[in-house]
């Protein structure tokens, strides 16, 4: 089709108008499909501000609004083009998208009114203004007609075939008072994600949690003692959310970062999390494929899955229990955390100076545990009090310590729960067991 093709200039021609509009085409065409196959998702609001101040009169505006149309067409507004006439929302409109339109070009058609208000709705419209001669030593100004683009708002109830648009705003419904309410979860399809609170908001929190979580993990390796599996795989974490933390840091510094190159970053960081978090496929779930088009329905899982990701894999997996020495032998530990009652498992970690096999089979006979009040009948009367059986092996939750043996408390036993009721456990270890350490522990789900 020859509608943007170049002109064939030539020496002595008969210039007309249809020239020079076919130089311009040829040159947008040109210029629009060089960016658009460079970035193929270079198109959508740059700027975008909604008159809050007329929602509540059931009519909805853009203070601003600039950016690139699908079709490669720049709008400013105000500014090179005029802001849409407000839209007023019928009172039975709900649930429905509102757009921002150009009516679309088409190859042969007119385009373009002398002045506005003259016919069917086209792309532009003439201003005339006056303009200024910018070589130096010159002097008067001169009319010029200009274009402006006729930009409007429609609804989804609006027939939308015959123009280009870009969403801009959900609307949920219109109150009996006449004002309108919006989702605020909706995302506009963008350039920046500066235009977009909810994107915004996303950089914000998944910083947060990044630094929080960084910390939290940084503060449990910095105990110089023994290292357990569980405190290898907390270094991986600590890694992977360190480098995270500095390219979401980036990435949040920036004024205006494409939604993509955010969508990409958080989809990394939940593929990499999801080798820790997805507990027997160690693999990421399948997200959504990004569109441009519709981002709330691209970020919304992969949010959500970070949410529950970071707060999920930075829970501390072993939680040491201090012993406090009484008399007798006993030791109290007092166990402030309920929630430990509801889903760890509680290890006694033993170590001697007698040999660790005559200590994993006599500890079972010789150790009484139950509630502070009870100890000294379980031990009085010779009472069973909750019973522990030897591991097979150290729990990998714990810091590794030379020489400790590892004993499962009975949770379910009689004299366990009367523990649970009151939050403070007491050991007592019967005969002469030289060199006796003792630790206790919670350990989090099931011991590995």
């Amino acid at each position: 089709m020859y509608w943007n093709n170049k002109v064939l200039w030539s020496e002595g021609m008969f210039l007309r108008t249809q020239h020079f509009q076919q130089f311009e085409r040829y040159i947008d065409r040109r210029s629009e499909s060089g960016l658009r196959w460079l970035n193929p998702l270079g198109y959508g609001f740059a700027e975008l501000e909604i008159d809050q101040a007329l929602l509540r009169t059931g009519s909805i505006a853009l203070s601003r609004a600039a950016g690139v149309l699908p079709d490669g067409t720049m709008f400013d507004a105000p500014g090179a083009d005029d802001q849409p006439q407000p839209l007023a929302v019928p009172v039975t409109l709900k649930n429905s998208l509102i757009h921002l339109a150009l009516p679309i070009r088409r190859a042969g058609a007119y385009d373009a009114h002398l002045k506005a208000g003259q016919g069917a709705p086209l792309r532009w419209v003439g201003q005339e203004v006056q303009v200024n001669d910018v070589v130096a030593g010159t002097e008067g100004t001169a009319p010029i007609t200009v274009a402006k683009l006729d930009l409007r708002l429609i609804d989804d109830a609006q027939e939308l075939a015959g123009y280009v648009t870009l969403p801009v705003c959900r609307l949920v419904e219109r109150r009996a008072d006449g004002s309108l309410v919006l989702d605020p979860d909706f995302i506009p399809t963008s350039v920046s994600c500066d235009v977009s609170a909810p994107l915004r908001g996303f950089l914000a929190e998944i910083r947060g949690l990044l630094q929080h979580r960084g910390a939290a993990i940084a503060g449990r390796l910095a105990d110089p003692g023994g290292k357990s599996i569980a405190e290898i795989t907390d270094f991986l974490i600590l890694m992977l959310v360190n480098r995270n933390e500095t390219v979401v840091s980036h990435l949040a510094d920036l004024r205006d970062v494409h939604p993509v190159d955010l969508y990409r970053t958080l989809l990394g960081l939940a593929g990499e999390l999801a080798t820790f978090t997805e507990t027997g496929s160690n693999r990421p779930p399948e997200f959504p494929a990004y569109n441009h088009n519709d981002l709330q329905a691209s970020f919304a899982p992969v949010i959500a899955f970070l949410r529950e990701s970071l707060s999920a894999v930075f829970e501390q997996t072993a939680i040491p229990i201090p012993l406090e020495q009484r008399a007798y032998g006993i030791r109290v530990a007092r166990i402030t955390d309920r929630s430990l009652f509801t889903d760890c498992t509680f290890v006694l970690a033993a170590r001697s100076s007698i040999d660790a096999e005559l200590l994993r089979e006599n500890m079972p006979k010789r150790t009484k545990i139950g509630a502070v009040e009870r100890i000294r009948d379980l031990v009085n009367l010779q009472l069973g009090g909750a019973p522990i059986r030897p591991l097979q092996a150290e729990p990998r939750q714990i810091p590794f310590r030379a020489g400790m043996t590892y004993f499962e408390i009975n949770t379910s036993a009689e004299d366990w729960r009367l523990v649970e009721r009151s939050g403070g456990a007491a050991i007592h270890v019967s005969g002469d067991v030289p060199d006796l350490d003792l630790e206790l522990w919670a350990i989090r789900g099931r011991i590995r």
